[in-house]
């Protein structure tokens, strides 16, 4: 395998971009846009991001299968990406769009979208990022394929948390309504989707080749291929796998620490640090900001010390930071930055080192079993995202209830102002001491990797 690159790398990470878009569109806006636009309650709307989410994590592995058992004489991994990206697009089209329907008939609509929705995010973002082990074969090419990937992704991130209010008030401005603006801004999201997502599928013609001979399983049948028996059995036989233990572990850790601290940001900034809805703002573009800033970082670490060390090396450092912050008294705008500074550290380098090691995992699969699992293997990651954010949420919407919180309160009490803070802090620090634990025991050196020296 010839070394990617820079245009490789480039054409390979933009894809990124829609990945993050889509993601954070959906995950930030849509509950927003079913409660205030579709005039959907609450409860229902919560149900129908719930369903979406279940769906999520049973459809991870089906597709993970899938994705590594076909083959077509345009790759095995683009024609799965390109027609899920133009679906992609659609979708986010159709689910901003207020439909002229019952309140009855609503929540089955929007309920079906979303499950649509989750299972075309998936069609793209499993075998996408599968596609990336063809990219590189030694243990610091992975890391640099990847953080090409992230710094696209932080790009979207970026992107995402600012424009699409800035464009619905721009439309609003010019005259349309604001279910059109929502309309219309989710096609023109799903628009940009379906372009850096081809973008890459054209720049990778030359690594998604079809599947050699030898690397078509023994089942040859292909109604038994595809049985959710033999889906089933690939995943045990991946899980038992001596890396993917540790690695499970620390990436649902991992992901809990992240939905805490994601989920009860707004909470933190809000009430206890009094930021107002423009500073709220900056500090989210703050926070992927600093995440690009991160890239070149954890990339040295990486180079420098064993990707795992780099892992936990960023860990300790977040991890202090947010407990000396806890005893210290933070105040108003500045206070939020340093907040921001250490939060990014424990949320961002996640997504820069561990997809890296995930491929490691997958070189090592490959050499042991002798089989071309990697779709399987990265699956996993959306599988453990979904279990960790429906975990996590459910942790902080039980301490902000025990606490004594009421959203519809003018100022909280003392004792949820406290519980407010800890979550931001200090509570989330026992999944990192986990998942730093995890990363410790897990077996993968840098002299493991079946290119190094290379």
């Amino acid at each position: 395998m010839t070394k990617a690159s820079f245009m490789e790398k480039t054409g390979y990470g933009i894809a990124s971009l829609a990945d993050s878009i889509s993601y954070n569109f959906v995950g930030t806006f849509f509950l927003f846009f079913l409660t205030t636009v579709a005039g959907i309650s609450p409860g229902i709307a919560g149900m129908i991001i719930a369903i979406g989410s279940g769906w999520n994590a049973v459809f991870n592995p089906i597709m993970g299968y899938f994705s590594d058992n076909v083959s077509t004489r345009f790759g095995r991994r683009r024609p799965i990406i390109f027609v899920s990206s133009i679906l992609l697009g659609i979708m986010l089209f159709v689910m901003f769009t207020d439909i002229d329907a019952s309140s009855a008939f609503k929540p089955i609509y929007y309920g079906l979208m979303t499950v649509l929705f989750w299972s075309c995010f998936t069609g793209f973002f499993i075998p996408y990022n599968a596609l990336g082990t063809d990219y590189a074969s030694s243990y610091d090419e992975r890391t640099s394929i990847r953080s090409f990937a992230s710094f696209f992704n932080m790009v979207g991130n970026m992107f995402c948390m600012v424009m699409p209010t800035i464009i619905v008030e721009f439309l609003e401005h010019r005259g349309m309504t604001t279910a059109h603006a929502w309309s219309v801004t989710g096609g023109f999201l799903g628009a940009l989707t379906m372009i850096t997502i081809i973008i890459t599928v054209i720049v990778s013609k030359n690594r998604d080749l079809p599947r050699e001979k030898h690397d078509v399983p023994e089942a040859s049948v292909h109604k038994k291929q595809f049985s959710l028996l033999n889906i089933f059995r690939e995943y045990i036989s991946v899980a038992k796998l001596r890396p993917m233990k540790y690695l499970i572990a620390a990436s649902l850790c991992s992901l809990i620490l992240y939905t805490m601290l994601m989920s009860n940001m707004l909470y933190f900034l809000t009430y206890n640090l009094g930021m107002s809805a423009v500073q709220i703002s900056f500090c989210f573009f703050l926070r992927s900001a600093l995440g690009i800033a991160f890239i070149p970082v954890a990339g040295k670490l990486s180079a420098v010390f064993d990707k795992r060390i780099a892992l936990i090396i960023c860990y300790i450092a977040g991890m202090t930071g947010m407990i000396v912050l806890r005893f210290v008294e933070l105040h108003g705008f500045g206070g939020a930055l340093i907040y921001m500074f250490f939060m990014g550290i424990c949320t961002t380098i996640y997504w820069q080192i561990m997809p890296s090691i995930f491929y490691d995992v997958c070189d090592y699969d490959t050499r042991v079993s002798g089989k071309k699992r990697e779709a399987t293997i990265l699956s996993f990651q959306g599988l453990v995202e979904a279990f960790a954010a429906g975990i996590g949420g459910q942790i902080l919407g039980i301490i902000l209830q025990i606490a004594g919180f009421d959203g519809n309160a003018a100022a909280q009490t003392a004792t949820a102002m406290t519980w407010i803070e800890n979550s931001a802090t200090v509570l989330p620090m026992i999944f990192m001491v986990i998942a730093i634990i995890a990363l410790y025991k897990y077996p993968l050196r840098r002299e493991h990797s079946h290119n190094a020296g290379h």
